[in-house]
């Protein structure tokens, strides 16, 4: 009965006035005190309105220091409390003037408005006004100027200067006051906008022009935002991806347009230059059911950026949230700026492919379809990449830790080298390495190559089934770009340098008409010491530069030559082989065979001397030089009491085997066998303990051991004697000192 009464009374407290206003034209101007005005929706109250006064004006009722209370559906009308005078907390107050306005209200009202002047068309049930409002709710507060609600519409529309602080779920004053801990961390969202339109019909929230909204240390701005509630939604979102509590309780989705950026500033405000990250796009739309931002552009595409350095584009791209994963689904590129110690910027790197997706809790980037990695010194193509960061527990950033490339890789390495006679003067050099899959283990500081592998430079190509890469890592001083050899591309040559690589398995090396077959090829190579300049000749490059070279299992090696206009083949064979670059020498071990035209030499162990060492050297015959000992050995191989001593004013003729490096001697030790076949086809055969050829003389000298002794086979005669000469160059082979001669029954 007295729910009844009230709303007579109200009813006819309006009615009274409209029929006033209605009726006779000199009451236009009648000013009513303390207003209050309900409106009905299907016979339910759903608003009050209480005005300390009031005024007709057509049909309109223009009041003052207007108070709007929306109704909960539950709300007990008897219990409803005026509104006149009510004084509202201002926003952003503190959670204890909040909770004591909506404790008197929380089971009543579901939102309240404040403004100093609004016009009210009861009729049309729609109230506007050009004044500033204030909107309070338990969830958020908005201020703002001029405004026009349409209650049958379900429409609030603030014209301009439009503020709102949103709370976290657990800040919600009727979950306080119904016994929920107040909570110790605070959270809130703020926004700002030129206009707004909140549309509680279709659960949606326009923010019009100049949009900022700011979520902790999450930023967003727009030109126009689109807030989806959905009442029902139990999901706790929010726009910070580390957020466990929910500030957008109840969001389901939302739209942003027009020149967005999302910005995530890291704690620390002195890392913003390198930790901040932003979103730039034309189109943001996040699902808050499914955790995911999507990222589109109409005339640019999408961008993402990691501090001042690090930059990704794509037509679109995709961040599941709660899963810390994110998806390039077209056109990905990546630019990375690459600095020292000191911030100065070295060099760029870029990735470019066809889509890629992002794991961030397990740090691992995936990259397919028309891979292409640029850095400084290197190009790397492949169908597919997977890339692994480790965070540095000292900085927090990440590392390149493991490289994976799959399906067609190949690397193209870029160096420059001096140009010879020409100072101050560089040349740029290319070297490609090929094969099906790849692996570039930074933190272990090795590159391996698996399957169809090929090496291309300049001057040689290398096959293998794989091939792996050493490297060293240099005092940040001494930075420079890898090269030295065309695997040294991949790797972040900075602070590497190559220490050795190896090829396995089939392995085959062409350098212009020689060839060398291998069942395993090894290249040695140092940083040149500081100050020292690189010998003439030696592979060197980015002050590294290549020492030793080691072959293991069935070595051969070729090459062809033209002599006297007739092409000859050279062959050489062994189990296992070493050259050093910097002794300029090199050994061969096992069944070791060299055939040369119509000259073969077989011997257990061969020392081949190059470069500009003396002739006369010493070698201790029944210690050679070993793989185990120290490739720096100073120990001498090259021992030959036999030798001749050369005079000053001689001409001695010169075999090159490349630039500035001279074939100076040649040492065969162990079950020596020389053959040879004369120009009138003769077969000559001579063997011992050892041969020494020397280049300048063109002159073979072979020994034995006592008691054993030289021996020389031709024409059907066995020779024994003291030593055995053969000179190249007039085909004379003879034997010199205590010379037994006697008939040869072996064919």
């Amino acid at each position: 009965m007295k729910k009844i009464f009230f709303r007579l009374t109200a009813i006819l407290l309006f009615l009274s006035a409209s029929v006033f206003a209605d009726g006779i034209e000199d009451m236009q101007g009648l000013n009513l005190q303390n207003i209050k005005i309900p409106f009905y929706k299907d016979e339910k109250l759903q608003m009050l309105i209480f005005a300390d006064s009031g005024r007709r004006k057509e049909r309109l009722m223009v009041s003052d220091d207007t108070f709007l209370d929306i109704l909960l559906e539950s709300a007990d009308v008897d219990k409803i409390p005026d509104g006149w005078r009510t004084k509202l907390y201002p926003l952003g107050a503190d959670l204890t003037d909040i909770l004591k306005f909506w404790g008197k209200r929380y089971r009543i009202s579901d939102a309240v408005i404040f403004t100093s002047q609004c016009a009210i068309d009861q009729k049309d049930e729609m109230v506007s006004g050009d004044r500033p409002i204030f909107l309070r709710t338990p969830m958020f507060d908005l201020d703002g100027t001029g405004f026009k609600v349409d209650f049958r519409r379900q429409i609030i529309e603030i014209k301009s200067d439009v503020n709102i602080i949103l709370r976290s779920s657990d800040m919600d004053p009727r979950r306080i006051l119904t016994g929920t801990p107040i909570p110790r961390e605070k959270r809130i969202v703020t926004a700002t906008s030129n206009e707004l339109r909140l549309d509680r019909k279709s659960n949606k929230i326009i923010l019009i022009g100049n949009v900022k909204v700011v979520d902790g240390r999450n930023t967003l701005t727009c030109d126009r935002l689109t807030v989806f509630t959905d009442p029902e939604e139990k999901n706790k979102t929010s726009l910070n991806s580390n957020d466990e509590k929910a500030v957008l309780n109840g969001v389901s989705r939302v739209l942003a347009d027009g020149n967005v950026i999302l910005t995530q500033y890291p704690e620390d405000p002195a890392k913003i230059a390198t930790e901040m990250q932003a979103s730039q796009s034309d189109h943001l739309e996040y699902d808050a059911k499914r955790g995911i931002i999507i990222l589109t552009g109409d005339n640019n595409d999408p961008t993402l950026t990691r501090g001042s350095d690090t930059e990704l584009r794509g037509k679109r791209i995709e961040l599941l949230r709660h899963e810390d994963r994110m998806f390039v689904m077209k056109d990905c590129r990546i630019t990375s700026l690459v600095r020292d110690s000191r911030g100065i910027l070295l060099y760029a790197r870029r990735i470019n492919s066809d889509r890629a997706n992002f794991d961030g809790k397990n740090n691992i980037a995936n990259f397919h379809g028309n891979v292409v990695a640029v850095d400084q010194t290197s190009t790397l193509t492949t169908d597919s990449l997977r890339v692994h960061l480790v965070q540095d527990e000292k900085t927090s950033s990440h590392k390149l830790n493991l490289i994976f490339a799959n399906g067609n890789v190949k690397i193209v390495s870029r160096s420059e080298k001096d140009v010879p006679g020409n100072p101050g003067k560089k040349v740029v050099s290319h070297s490609t390495i090929a094969s099906r899959q790849a692996e570039l283990n930074f933190r272990n500081n090795k590159i391996v190559f698996y399957k169809d592998v090929k090496v291309r430079d300049e001057s040689a190509a290398l096959d293998c089934d794989r091939l792996d890469l050493f490297m060293t890592d240099r005092p940040d001083d001494k930075a420079t770009e890898i090269s030295g050899a065309p695997m040294a591309a991949g790797m972040e040559g900075r602070n590497k340098s190559i220490n050795r690589m190896v090829a396995k398995d089939n392995v085959t090396m062409i350098s212009g008409s020689d060839e060398l077959k291998t069942d395993m090829l090894t290249f040695f190579f140092r940083d040149l010491p500081p100050g020292e300049k690189p010998s003439p000749g030696m592979i060197q490059s980015g002050g590294v530069q290549l020492v030793k070279i080691k072959c293991d299992g069935s070595v051969q090696a070729s090459s062809q030559t033209e002599q006297d206009g007739v092409k000859i083949t050279r062959v050489l064979k062994s189990t296992n082989a070493m050259s050093d670059l910097i002794k300029d020498y090199s050994e061969f071990h096992g069944d070791v065979t060299v055939i040369d035209g119509n000259t073969e030499i077989h011997c257990r162990d061969m020392y081949i001397f190059t470069g500009a060492s003396p002739i006369n050297e010493v070698i201790e015959e029944n210690t050679p030089q070993t793989e185990e000992k120290d490739e720096f050995d100073d120990e001498d191989l090259d021992a030959d009491p036999f030798a001749l001593d050369m005079g000053e004013n001689s001409v001695p003729s010169r075999i090159a085997i490349s630039d500035n490096r001279d074939l100076k001697r040649i040492v065969c030790q162990k079950q020596v066998v020389l053959l040879r076949r004369d120009k009138k086809g003769r077969i000559q055969r001579a063997g011992g303990d050892r041969a020494v050829y020397t280049v300048n003389t063109r002159e073979v000298v072979l020994t034995a051991e006592r008691p054993n002794r030289p021996w020389l086979r031709s024409e059907g005669r066995k020779q024994f004697c003291d030593i055995i000469r053969s000179d190249l160059a007039t085909e004379d082979l003879r034997g010199i000192g205590n010379v037994v001669v006697m008939p040869d029954n072996q064919k």
